[in-house]
């Protein structure tokens, strides 16, 4: 398929022919092992349906993926559901047309990074965050909930190792955490779509080919893109909220990104940092028995990245090449790698849901099909997706966070 994807009427190609042109919007930068090859076999059902509803109501049909290296599944069931993978950028327009695709459900997802002069005892912390969970702590009047214990949310420590001129701390702590007050509040609109009446009652439900989306437009996504503002700054506020109690005796916010959020009307980085702000410093964590790191940001992806991924010509040809050029994508983690699963040779449909056929590491001639991947067994990834990044050169490495310890309260 050339760049004659551009001048086809999307509602008028069969299903087959759909998942083929979205395949093209697909931009794989992960690292190809079964949950990468999983997230693309998915991902192509979520931008065929995102570009049969930009069609019917006027706007390009050309939602794109820019994956980052981490590039895996998504373990939330409604999300994978929709037809969407995790690790990356999703655009669907220049950043200010007025429509929502609720189905990405942003939770404003992002990790504080701060600065020790000394290590901190865990027996001290594990006594703090006791307290801080045995009484009512808000912000801005809302009541805090404390979600740093919950899946891959966690307070980590690290030894600083410096690999650049910029001066840090000795000591470092992440703090990753999220939004769930605003998923879905009583009584008022949440930004979960599968969570929040409210919001389920103002979307616009969307029947395709491939399954249900949920959208909002005009006034009403501009009032969802509101609601999300408040709620990315009320998550980014509750981090340094903890980390004023946990480290009351003192630390410098070295910086506190988000990493699942909606940028604006047309951009939600699922799971990657947004490196649109080259000064910024940024996280990228593994697992808790290697190291994390710290980078700057760069503005990607470069011609010579494009080029060696064999990016340019479709990009050129579906008109896309200054979207990559600007993808700004980072890792913010290692990304879920599937223990047993080797490739994926077959996508069985039945009343919209999808059964994927995928080979098995041990012996390639045996299948395993699975529909909910959020029961798969998982590892986190290690170090190939570092240094994946730093082949495409995605950012510079400015430390390396030598583990210390891990609180999952």
């Amino acid at each position: 398929m050339t760049s004659s994807a551009l001048y086809q009427t999307v509602s008028e190609l069969t299903k087959s022919e759909l998942l083929e042109r979205a395949n093209e919007f697909i931009f794989s930068t992960g690292l190809n092992d079964g949950a990468s090859k999983l997230c693309k076999a998915n991902m192509k059902y979520g931008l065929s349906q995102m570009h049969l509803i930009q069609e019917k109501y006027g706007f390009e049909p050309k939602a794109t993926f820019i994956s980052s290296p981490d590039e895996t599944i998504s373990r939330n069931e409604f999300r994978w559901n929709s037809g969407l993978g995790y690790g990356g950028r999703l655009n669907w327009g220049n950043g200010k047309e007025k429509i929502i695709f609720l189905n990405v459900k942003p939770n404003c997802c992002g990790i504080l990074v701060g600065g020790l002069e000394e290590l901190p005892d865990p027996y001290n912390l594990i006594k703090k965050v006791d307290e801080i969970k045995s009484n009512e702590l808000y912000h801005n009047n809302m009541l805090i909930n404390w979600d740093f214990g919950i899946s891959n949310h966690f307070v980590n420590c690290f030894e600083t190792k410096n690999l650049s001129d910029i001066k840090l701390p000795p000591y470092i702590f992440l703090i990753h955490g999220s939004a769930p007050e605003f998923r879905a509040p009583k009584d008022s609109l949440g930004l979960y779509i599968d969570k929040s009446q409210p919001l389920k009652d103002l979307a616009i439900e969307e029947q395709t080919k491939f399954g249900p989306q949920y959208i909002l437009l005009d006034s009403d996504a501009k009032d969802y893109l509101k609601l999300h503002e408040k709620a990315l700054k009320f998550s980014n506020a509750k981090r340094v909220v903890i980390a004023d109690r946990l480290f009351d005796y003192g630390y410098k916010v070295i910086c506190n990104q988000p990493h699942q959020f909606l940028k604006d009307y047309n951009n939600m980085y699922l799971g990657s940092n947004c490196t649109d702000s080259i000064s910024d410093i940024y996280p990228t964590t593994l697992r808790a028995d290697i190291a994390a790191y710290l980078f700057k940001g760069k503005k990607n992806l470069s011609i010579t990245a494009l080029n060696n991924l064999n990016f340019t010509n479709r990009a050129e040809d579906l008109e896309l090449l200054e979207l990559l050029k600007n993808a700004c994508i980072l890792p913010h983690g290692g990304g879920y790698s599937l223990s047993d699963i080797e490739d994926v040779l077959d996508i069985l449909e039945y009343k919209h849901q999808r059964y994927f056929v995928t080979s098995l590491k041990t012996n390639i001639s045996r299948l395993k099909i699975v529909r909910d991947v959020g029961n798969l067994q998982f590892e986190y990834r290690g170090r190939d997706v570092v240094l994946k990044t730093m082949q495409l050169d995605l950012g510079d490495i400015i430390a390396r966070l030598n583990p210390l310890f891990s609180l999952k309260l």
